[in-house]
């Protein structure tokens, strides 16, 4: 998987500059009843943006395009008033930047457990650590069962030996989640239990 991993809950703000714009942004991201997954000011040349990922703290809903726009909104008029009352002091030193408002994605890596609660039922590639593997491959594709303080639930899918068949499930395994190295979701076009 040639996925960069997911900043944890420690990593979500990776600056004091970063530290300082969630603590302003994150009352009106939570009143949009999001969640502030990561804040980030990235420099490119001249430009610089202001990034803001959001998303559902808990449930499998995902975040539409409005609430999106919504959020975006919100938060120019936020930033616009604490500029002038000089509380975005970690922007002041910019002379523009462009907010930019995200989600996550689909594919983006699961690195903490309410990432893997938010895609029960969906089908994950999981790279397992190498004291896991158990003389298996590193890598396999699973549906996600359920999630647990330990780890999670997944019934491996093992790829139909010709096509057109259908693939096998395997047993439901419980992986502990220091027993995965990286997991993210798979996208599927459709899906039937």
């Amino acid at each position: 998987m040639a996925v960069p991993p997911r900043p944890s809950a420690d990593q979500r703000f990776p600056d004091a500059r970063a530290q300082q714009l969630a603590a302003l942004i994150e009352p009106t991201v939570n009143a949009h009843g999001l969640y502030v997954e990561q804040v980030a000011v990235a420099s490119s040349g001249p430009r610089t943006v202001l990034q803001v990922s959001v998303d559902f703290e808990e449930g499998t809903d995902t975040v539409d395009l409005d609430t999106v726009a919504g959020v975006s909104e919100a938060l120019s008029v936020v930033l616009d008033q604490a500029e002038k009352n000089d509380a975005a002091a970690p922007l002041a030193a910019l002379d523009n930047y462009d907010l930019e408002v995200t989600t996550p994605g689909a594919t983006r890596p699961l690195t903490e457990p309410r990432h893997f609660r938010r895609n029960i039922g969906r089908l994950l590639e999981i790279d397992r650590t190498a004291d896991e593997r158990s003389g298996g491959d590193a890598a396999m594709t699973a549906r996600l069962k359920e999630v647990d303080e330990e780890g999670v639930v997944v019934a491996e899918v093992i790829p139909a030996p010709k096509k057109g068949m259908k693939p096998k499930i395997g047993p439901d395994t419980h992986l502990s989640f220091g027993s995965i190295a990286r997991a993210r979701v798979q996208v599927e076009f459709s899906h039937k239990d």
